[in-house]
């Protein structure tokens, strides 16, 4: 990158977290902030508001990263990836920020505002980063998923997400609300799987269907993974308690996402494999 695109990008980067800062003051009414908070050691030192300013320069400096890293494979041209990407890393943090309802007890509603927060902000950085960045026509050249492969998808990253989230529900492996509130957490877990899955398909293209590797760490470590780190993290940055929870979390999802981005593209390899002998 070179010293102008750098430029540009801190200045994006920057003009978001200021968006982010003025919608969280603008949405204060829906504050999920616990009455008493137990901060933590960090927050106590630099204060919650600093800590938070600090975090979303944290989150949405690691969002253009990815986005810089993996921009070359998703479909389309200029605009139209900063609109997938933007989509993907919108809703992943707005689901993420709705598990809340069933770990705090928040409204849901007030999750949903917080949610958008953080949300919007984040999905404009993702198009200003795409249309900062020189077009390449080759990228549009980039052969999408059919409807076919799109419901494998979605279904195949569903079932995975809500299996290996139930059990590490039953074993206590990670804080849930499957026992105060069982159908919210039934339905999020489910939605939350599938719209892990809807992520894959925004930025997944069937030219990288031979290259499962390449492909499984373009998404489930930097966009999935790099992602949901720095979300997630927010809460053992601003309170205490959180750490082994929050790393447990990481991990677990990590892997699950990994074991769903395999078994659904596995089946894409296989096919051309069997119609392309030569790129076996």
């Amino acid at each position: 990158m070179n010293k102008k695109q750098l430029a540009k990008t801190v200045a994006i980067i920057l003009i978001c977290v200021v968006i982010d800062i003025t919608l969280h003051a603008i949405t204060s009414a829906y504050s999920t902030m616990p009455e008493n908070p137990n901060y933590s050691k960090f927050a106590e030192l630099f204060g919650p508001e600093i800590t938070a300013t600090l975090w979303a320069l944290l989150a949405f400096s690691g969002a253009a990263g990815v986005f810089y890293r993996i921009q070359s494979s998703i479909p389309g041209v200029g605009f139209t990836k900063g609109l997938r990407y933007g989509t993907a890393i919108s809703l992943l943090w707005l689901f993420a920020m709705l598990e809340g309802v069933t770990l705090f007890g928040n409204a849901i509603i007030n999750e949903f505002v917080v949610g958008l927060s953080d949300a919007i902000p984040v999905f404009l950085m993702a198009i200003l980063l795409s249309l900062s960045v020189a077009k390449k026509k080759e990228n549009s050249q980039l052969k999408q998923l059919t409807l076919s492969q799109k419901i494998l998808t979605v279904c195949v990253f569903t079932g995975v997400f809500f299996i290996g989230r139930y059990i590490a529900y039953f074993t206590g492996v990670i804080q849930s609300g499957y026992e105060t509130s069982p159908l919210y957490t039934f339905f999020w877990t489910l939605l939350m799987g599938a719209c892990i899955g809807v992520a894959c398909i925004q930025l997944e293209n069937r030219g990288n269907a031979l290259f499962l590797k390449s492909g499984a760490v373009k998404f489930c470590l930097l966009f999935f993974g790099v992602n949901w780190a720095t979300f997630l993290i927010f809460m053992p940055l601003l309170f205490s308690g959180f750490i082994t929870d929050v790393l447990s979390r990481i991990i677990l999802d990590i892997l699950l996402v990994t074991i769903g981005y395999c078994l659904a593209v596995s089946p894409r390899i296989k096919f051309l494999k069997e119609v392309n002998p030569e790129n076996a």
